[in-house]
């Protein structure tokens, strides 16, 4: 009898302890409130995903395919916003089309869509109407043995936009695309707003 107490005590005692690290294994994954923003995401897609980008609200990006079917993760604010200070998340709109307006012809259907500024990018992160001042922002994508792993440490800016005089006018039968955001070593970080003053 006294046995069977000893063993259900102890069992109560791994099991509380389980439940501790548990908790503490949680809120290790969940965005750190410190000075340095960021961390690794774990996606579970993998280069076979076709469907529409798949928005990580918590890590504040989007995950999908572009046009040549490279998986990207892009930051889920307009570029130049830093979000946090105007609070206008990107939405996917799968249905979206439209006529670009910088010489890139028809685009979609499926645009990343700014609700404020009227912005409209592509699946390649490239700005195809409205006001903004460069191409969408993303984050190193890694592969790993279940999917991707998006390390939001570190936002990559956009590709700048071509200047008035490298953009095709509206008649030009072969317009040249803005250049492609790709993230590397080579490119400029964007600072962002610490998560603490999120919505301030």
């Amino acid at each position: 009898m006294i046995r069977a107490r000893v063993a259900v005590t102890v069992a109560v005692l791994l099991s509380l302890a389980a439940l501790a690290l548990g908790v503490v294994a949680f809120t290790r994954t969940v965005r750190d409130h410190s000075d340095t923003p960021g961390r690794l995401v774990q996606t579970r897609m993998n280069n076979d995903y076709v469907g529409a980008p798949v928005s990580f609200p918590l890590d504040d990006f989007f995950v999908g395919p572009d046009r040549s079917g490279r998986v990207r993760a892009f930051y889920a604010y307009p570029p130049g916003y830093f979000g946090h200070q105007r609070g206008c998340k990107m939405i996917w709109d799968q249905t979206a089309t439209i006529v670009s307006d910088r010489g890139l012809g028809s685009a979609g259907p499926g645009l990343f869509v700014d609700p404020c500024g009227g912005a409209r990018f592509n699946r390649d992160g490239l700005l195809v109407a409205g006001p903004a001042d460069r191409n969408l922002d993303e984050f190193l994508l890694s592969p790993a043995v279940d999917g991707f792993i998006v390390d939001t440490k570190t936002l990559y800016c956009g590709a700048p936009l071509p200047s008035p005089s490298e953009t095709p006018e509206s008649g030009d039968a072969t317009p040249t695309p803005a250049p492609t955001a790709t993230p590397g070593p080579e490119d400029r970080t964007c600072d962002r707003v610490s998560p603490n003053t999120k919505g301030s």
